[in-house]
């Protein structure tokens, strides 16, 4: 998978667990475990906004930095949108959550997930551009990372769904 597709499944991981809470405040959100070169790990392809909105760029000002985030209203401007509007219109309709039954099989889930996250219309739709990865961490603990650019490691694939705990 390429940078694009790892982050459109992360960001799609993260609207499921929106709708979800939605649904059922006591939901314990997915959190995704991907196969790296430097082992199986848990990490962030996704910046966020004050930990909501999902940011395409990033720019070092004077005193700050500036984050564009994406635009929830629109339907294909960027990639995270056209990733949103995916799942919402797949688990969520006027009357709430609907095919509940995939988040107790985290498989199939993660397989529909893979399936709603692929944008085929990338030529002027914007997409992140950033190569920093965070809160890295292999799941037998040897690497724990704030952050590291994604240059310096290969995230191949999500090889499972796992509950947040």
């Amino acid at each position: 998978m390429n940078k694009i597709e790892l982050s459109s499944f992360e960001y799609a991981v993260s609207v499921l667990n929106e709708i979800a809470t939605i649904e059922n405040s006591s939901h314990i959100p997915f959190e995704v475990v991907w196969n790296t070169s430097l082992g199986i790990a848990k990490a962030k392809t996704v910046i966020y906004e004050n930990n909501h909105f999902p940011v395409l760029s990033e720019q070092i000002e004077f005193d700050y930095v500036l984050q564009n985030t994406f635009n929830p209203r629109s339907e294909d401007g960027d990639s995270f949108s056209i990733v949103r509007h995916s799942v919402f219109e797949y688990f969520h309709n006027q009357f709430g959550m609907k095919r509940k039954h995939l988040l107790n099989r985290p498989d199939l889930l993660m397989k529909k997930l893979l399936e709603l996250s692929k944008i085929n219309r990338l030529d002027n739709t914007k997409v992140p551009e950033y190569s920093t990865i965070f809160d890295f961490e292999t799941l037998d603990g040897s690497i724990k990372l704030p952050f590291l650019d994604s240059n310096s490691i290969e995230i191949t694939e999500p090889i499972s769904l796992i509950s947040k705990s």
